[in-house]
């Protein structure tokens, strides 16, 4: 009997270790700088990129911080620099508030986009300029960042079908018929 209550308590001790972590555990390690516990998370087979209830990653928590060894750990174990958080914001977003040109030159390096938006539809390169790190607006702009998004001109040409539309109306609709007149004569 000792022998199989003594495994029973060993197995459930292991099962609530197993259970104890999980990706909040590699956010905050990596939020607290803590390299060995970050290694030791990853080899254990926690996933790089999941995700906080807020959407940020352990990448964005150590670009942030402005850890690069954390920073170049996850990208060796694959994490995705093009992901954003709730808020549209992306590690190479998170790098530049304090403007660690090895973070920023490595997640370019692994792809980041430098011409990324936000969801207020704030570039990559006007945070940049916002924290005035000459350098790493130097290097953004070698990158190809922009400072203005390129957004599509929606065509304003005529409506369609040869229709003529009111103000307001929508372009390549018909306007709303009169009730009681005649549709207009074909030729």
């Amino acid at each position: 009997m000792k022998y199989k209550d003594g495994f029973l308590m060993l197995l459930l001790a292991l099962s609530q270790a197993a259970y104890a972590e999980d990706g909040k555990d590699l956010f905050a390690a990596a939020m607290t700088g803590k390299l060995d516990r970050t290694e030791a998370l990853l080899a254990q087979g926690i996933d790089v990129n999941s995700k906080t209830a807020s959407g940020r990653t352990a990448l964005m928590a150590a670009s942030f911080k402005g850890n690069v060894l954390i920073v170049k750990a996850l990208l060796a174990y694959g994490a995705d620099v093009s992901l954003a958080d709730n808020s549209g914001t992306t590690a190479l977003m998170d790098a530049l508030v304090f403007g660690n040109e090895d973070i920023v030159n490595s997640l370019i390096a692994a792809g980041a986009d430098v011409n990324a938006l936000d969801k207020q539809k704030v570039t990559v390169m006007a945070r940049a300029k916002k924290t005035a790190h000459e350098t790493v607006i130097k290097i953004l702009e070698k990158a190809g960042a922009k400072e203005e998004a390129e957004v599509p001109i929606e065509e304003q040409t005529a409506p369609k079908d040869g229709a003529e539309g009111k103000p307001g109306d929508k372009p390549g609709t018909k306007p709303a018929e009169k009730p009681g007149t005649p549709p207009p004569a074909k030729k």
